[in-house]
């Protein structure tokens, strides 16, 4: 069985949310104007806490981390993957898709 972990990058750093669930689209929108969010469904958006007193952050990456990993070295292939991809490196999920928000906020 394959563990489900959330991410949010909108910090500039990958942070893990552990506590996620959903608020109703038109309050994220008001809570983090210009992000878009991962569709809970048509109603509302993911997000998420990293601990029970931390800000909500909305979840920006969902990584499938397989329950028996290799535990390879991250390469390219894992920074550049899928933000809603499968991980089985040391990062634990960290660093897979993190390319993208990378070269999002070197754009800006």
């Amino acid at each position: 069985m394959a563990n489900i972990i959330n991410f949010s990058d909108i910090t500039g750093e990958a942070v893990e949310l552990i506590y996620v669930t959903s608020i109703a689209n038109n309050e994220f929108a008001s809570r983090f104007p210009g992000v878009k969010g991962m569709r809970y469904d048509g109603y509302s958006i993911w997000v998420g806490r990293a601990s029970a007193t931390s800000p909500l952050l909305p979840v920006t990456r969902k990584i499938e981390y397989k329950s028996q990993p290799s535990k390879h070295e991250c390469n390219a292939k894992c920074i550049n993957g899928k933000h809603t991809g499968v991980c089985e490196c040391r990062c634990g999920g960290k660093n897979h898709g993190a390319g993208m928000f990378t070269r999002m906020l070197q754009a800006a």
